[in-house]
């Protein structure tokens, strides 16, 4: 074999490309696999929380439970508070969250650390390093593809069969190709950085009457969410003692991105939630890892050619609402790796390549239109951002988490939404989705907006067995009392067009009379 000529060459070494090289060693080990990472270290990024299946990746697929234990924190499902005039804390805020600990594991992560083992995992098991290193230029080929790659001041060309992009939002490939798309319909950025000192919420529930029995399970250790029209903030505790707190909002909706001082009015916008400062109560920003984007989803017209193909944040992003980042990673890791693991056996990998492009295409619509597109309208609603969250995790466990544990019993690669056959579900969720939008903004015209966001307490629970279906009928039942009330508002609507369209009688005929 020529010196200068690898089987596979993985552009980043981060998750999706660490994670791609462990699985192609592992499963084919006469392959030779080169890593280009242009970092001499990873630094922190968004994507610090597990989904249950990119933890099921991590833990069953790439025999990660030692690093995991040793140093992320577990994740105790999402947890959701919310806001009105009436609310001054967490202890009379609406919440929703698991109340007892989730039976599946998750976990909060510092993406540095995870990214840095996987990496030294990946070259452990064979695959070879360079960094810090860049690619320059490329050549595709049909599974011949030339790559220029800078090293310092080093220069050199490199041949490849398969070339993999995992240059996460750089997308290299993808771009060079001309295959991203800005999705335009969902115009979300997003504000975030760590920070040091915050309070723990558990203790401050203990010290708060009874708002330590509402729960048995950490609520520090959830995905900690605070809710309003427009936007939604995540709070995520890391192994190291910070927490991550960041906005993610809806241009339309939210003016954030106009700010012309950023860390100053995102401070502010944090602290005017009274149940969030009370976790800010003493804590300080590290503003020097302050971070902006400006608009977060774009989406890949294609996935996989003839030699080449796109893992991760390299074909797409939507939103870190839900985490499904990590899902999407490990989900392309595992179909790519296995497409090209058929290759190097000499089978005949056409069919899948199209199957492979079809299904992550029309799992990123499916996921956008049914889950995301305005969802940010009725985030500042109780009732409805909880029967949504409710809803959308009975689906995820029965669809996808109870048949990759129960039945598979190991992780799948198939995406959210991508079978042809989840055209019912699909369809369902867009439709209640959709309806929800309309009851908020009825709520909103009729003065009521966020009525229900104090005082008010809506369990969870996570696991393998009969909750998903209880969570189902609970988020129905939520629903159903929120269509009530919309009839209410719509026939009060009603009445006063009528009163308004009523002629006042003359003043002749009143005397008359």
């Amino acid at each position: 074999m020529q010196p200068d000529f690898y089987d596979v060459i993985i552009l980043g070494g981060a998750f999706s490309g660490a994670s791609t090289a462990i699985l192609l060693r592992r499963d084919h080990p006469q392959l030779r696999v080169l890593i280009v990472e242009k970092a001499e270290a990873f630094d922190a990024k968004v994507g610090e929380a597990t989904t249950e299946m990119s933890a099921m990746f991590l833990t069953r697929r790439l025999a990660m439970w030692h690093h995991l234990e040793a140093e992320q924190l577990p994740k105790e499902g999402l947890r959701y508070w919310f806001s009105n005039d009436k609310v001054t804390g967490h202890a009379n805020a609406s919440e929703a969250g698991g109340f007892i600990r989730s039976a599946v594991p998750a976990f909060q992560l510092r993406r540095d650390a995870l990214d840095e083992y996987l990496l030294a995992t990946a070259v452990a098991e064979g695959a070879e390093l360079l960094r810090p290193a860049k690619a320059r230029d490329v050549e595709l080929g049909d599974y011949d593809n030339k790559l220029t790659i800078e090293a310092g001041e080093d220069v050199r060309e490199l041949r490849c069969r398969w070339l993999l992009d995992a240059t996460g939002r750089v997308t290299f490939l993808g771009r060079r190709l001309g295959l991203i798309e800005r999705n335009e319909e969902h115009p979300v950025a997003a504000i975030w950085c760590r920070w040091n000192g915050v309070r723990h919420i558990d203790d401050l529930a203990a010290r708060a009457g009874d708002l330590a029995g509402r729960n048995i399970s950490s609520r520090r250790l959830a995905t900690n969410h605070y809710t309003g029209f427009g936007y939604w903030i995540w709070v995520i505790p890391l192994g190291n003692g910070e927490t991550s707190i960041g906005v993610v909002f809806d241009k339309r909706l939210v003016d954030l991105h106009h700010s012309k001082e950023r860390a100053t009015d995102f401070v502010a916008f944090l602290n005017a939630i009274p149940s969030l400062a009370e976790l800010l109560d003493g804590a300080t920003p590290r503003l020097d890892d302050l971070r902006f984007y400006a608009h977060l989803p774009y989406a890949s017209k294609q996935y996989m050619g003839n030699g080449w193909a796109l893992l991760g944040d390299a074909a797409s992003f939507l939103d870190p609402y839900y985490s499904p980042g990590l899902d999407h990673a490990s989900f392309t890791a595992e179909a790519t790796a296995e497409i090209v693991g058929l290759d190097a056996n000499g089978e005949d990998i056409a069919a899948r390549i199209v199957e492979h492009n079809e299904v992550f295409v029309r799992s990123y619509s499916r996921f956008f239109r049914s889950i995301f597109k305005d969802k940010y309208y009725y985030m500042g609603e109780a009732d409805l951002l909880a029967a949504a969250m409710i809803l959308d995790t009975a689906h995820y466990y029965i669809f996808v988490v109870i048949p990759a544990y129960r039945i598979a019993k190991k992780f799948v690669w198939m995406p959210v939404l991508g079978p042809k056959p989840a055209f019912f579900s699909y369809h369902f969720i867009k439709f209640y989705h959709r309806r929800f939008k309309s009851i908020a903004l009825a709520r909103r015209a009729a003065g009521e907006a966020g009525m229900r966001n104090n005082g008010r307490r809506i369990k969870a629970y996570f696991n393998l067995n009969l909750s998903p279906v209880h969570m189902f009928l609970r988020g129905v039942k939520l629903w159903a009392f929120a269509e009530a009330d919309n009839v209410r508002l719509q026939l009060r609507r009603l009445f006063r067009r009528r009163a308004a369209a009523t002629p006042a009688p003359a003043e002749g005929a009143a005397a008359r009379g």
